[in-house]
């Protein structure tokens, strides 16, 4: 998937807001909500298996790598709709420093020929995600990462006017 970077400077309004506060064990938490959104905005099934597999990729990398061991911190993912057919997921953090899209990706293979242990969430997100975008903030960390579904632009319209 081609990768942009044009949504950082467009606002939008949050539909809907997980923050996880228990460890990986939370992760659950995270695909049930991946799973409700899919049902509420008519998300196939192959985006909403991209969707779930970047954001638990980013987010159980954030707990496992970003805190230091035996801490529990919050994880922040929000979703919004930033232009019709676009779904962009916001992940916070106030772990160490880390951006994806600058890091190298990691060969598949090491020098032996043999598979290479670590190094596989960049690629994944990478090659599922049509958006990738990082910045630093005062806090922690802000990933962006977006998809596309032309599918969605009708719905999308007509079920965000129709939201209380």
């Amino acid at each position: 998937m081609a990768m942009e970077t044009e949504y950082a400077q467009v606002q939008t309004e949050v539909i809907d807001r997980l923050v996880l506060c228990g460890g990986l064990s939370e992760t659950c938490r995270l695909s049930e909500w991946v799973q409700s959104l899919a049902a509420r905005y008519c998300i196939d099934d192959e985006l909403e298996f991209a969707i779930h597999l970047c954001l638990e990729e980013a987010v159980s990398n954030i707990i496992r790598h970003g805190y230091p061991p035996g801490t529990i911190e919050p994880v922040t993912v929000e979703f919004s709709c930033p232009r019709e057919g676009g779904l962009m997921f916001t992940v916070e953090d106030s772990a160490r420093p880390f951006n994806p899209v600058l890091e190298p990706v990691m060969p598949v293979l090491d020098t032996g020929d043999e598979l290479t242990i670590g190094g596989r969430g960049v690629r994944l997100l990478r090659a599922f995600a049509h958006v990738l975008e990082y910045d630093r903030t005062t806090t922690g960390n802000r990933l962006r990462i977006g998809f596309k579904d032309p599918r969605l632009q009708a719905l999308m319209s007509t079920r965000m006017v129709s939201q209380p």
